[in-house]
This record gives C-alpha cells, sequence and structure tokens, in this order.
C-alpha cells in the first residue's frame, strides 16, 4: 500500500465573515468552502451563533436551519443537505459547508495556564490513543500542549465529520476515523483547528 502524503495546512484568516474555499479547483458538486467569523471575545455564545446562522443564510440562501445539542446543523424541509459543521472559540467561530459529502471541523482556543495541564498526557491516552500519546509524552514539556491541542482537533474533527460523540479510545474507534481526511488549519495566532471530510465523498475510487 502506498501511503497518502500529508495533505497541506489550510491558512484561514479571520475577518467579519472572511471565506476560503478548498481545494483551489473542485467540481461544483465538490464544492467546499470555510468561513472564519470574528465573534465577541466572551465564553458566553449567543451572538455567535447569530452570526454563523446569519453567515450560513447568506451561503445557503434564506432556509430554516435545525439545530440540535450534539448534532450537526440541518437545512429544514431538504431530503439531501450540505454537510455541515460549525466550532466556536470565544473570539472566532469557523464554519464548514461541504455541498458534496459530511464534514467536520474544529477550533481550540489555546489558554495561557489551562488547568487540565497535569491530565494531558492521561487525556492523550484516554481519548487519542497510546500512539499520540507516546509521540506527546516524548516532546519537551514546553511543546506538549500545542501538539496535544492539534491532535485533539484533528481528532474532534473526524468525529464530527462522521456525526459520533467524544468517546474513549479503541482500535474499534480509530477503525470507524479511518475513512476521514484531515487538513490543519493556519489560524490566527492562539488557535488551532482542523476541518475533515470522508474519502469516499472526495474521491469515490480512492
Amino acid at each position: 500500500m502506498v501511503a497518502r502524503q500529508p495533505r497541506p495546512a489550510i491558512e484561514m484568516m479571520a475577518g467579519p465573515a472572511s471565506v476560503l474555499r478548498w481545494p483551489a479547483s473542485f467540481d461544483a458538486a465538490q464544492e467546499r468552502l470555510i468561513v472564519a467569523v470574528d465573534t465577541p471575545d466572551t465564553p458566553i455564545r449567543q451572538t455567535a451563533r447569530q452570526q454563523v446562522r446569519d453567515v450560513l443564510r447568506e451561503i445557503l440562501g434564506n432556509v430554516e436551519l435545525i439545530s440540535r445539542p450534539g448534532q450537526p446543523i440541518r437545512v429544514a424541509g431538504q431530503v439531501k443537505t450540505p454537510g455541515i459543521s460549525v466550532s466556536h472559540e470565544a473570539g472566532l467561530s469557523l464554519v464548514a459547508v461541504h455541498f458534496g459529502g459530511p464534514v467536520g471541523i474544529d477550533l481550540l482556543r489555546m489558554p495561557e495556564y489551562p488547568d487540565w495541564r497535569a491530565e494531558l498526557l492521561t487525556l492523550a491516552v484516554d481519548y487519542l490513543g497510546p500512539i499520540i500519546a507516546r509521540q506527546i509524552a516524548a516532546l519537551p514539556p514546553i511543546e506538549q500542549l500545542a501538539c496535544f491541542a492539534s491532535a485533539w482537533t484533528r481528532h474532534e474533527a473526524r468525529l464530527k465529520c462522521l456525526g459520533l460523540g467524544l468517546e474513549e479510545w479503541s482500535d474499534l474507534l480509530e477503525n470507524r476515523l479511518a475513512p476521514c481526511r484531515v487538513q490543519t488549519l493556519i489560524l490566527p495566532s492562539g488557535y488551532i483547528g482542523a476541518v475533515a471530510t470522508l474519502t469516499t465523498a472526495e474521491n469515490p475510487a480512492a
């Protein structure tokens, strides 16, 4: 089996509504885009959610959006709807839309002094698996947090792409996530993120 080359990172600058399409060329049926939205720098997300819904209506038209906790946003009244994924952090929200299949996006704002730093390696073992946990543990302590955050957002993006909730790592879970392709997002300083799509949605022959 030929190893897949790592996918290049996607550079995403924030703005009132900064839009990026990926990749540079695509079929109309496979159109994908990410929108980065500047939002209030507060953990209270009411305004951020409204801003994101406004962006989605600009993209999709004046449609009714259905949003339930723990489930992707859907368009009411349509059997086949585009893949939609949203992630919020204080000061920034990301929206991913994929007209050719499911999509997952995740965003993390890097805390200066996270109260979970002492549990970082335990969290990695429990949720990211032993291989990634060993990679993180082998790094100098000053580098471990950024590596963990990157791995965590990539993992969460794949879970969201498949509509799965967070659960402890297992071989079965890893096999379920295998069809997902993940790309790292280059975000404004202090944020880490990733976006995931299904290999079969991008290239049925893959």
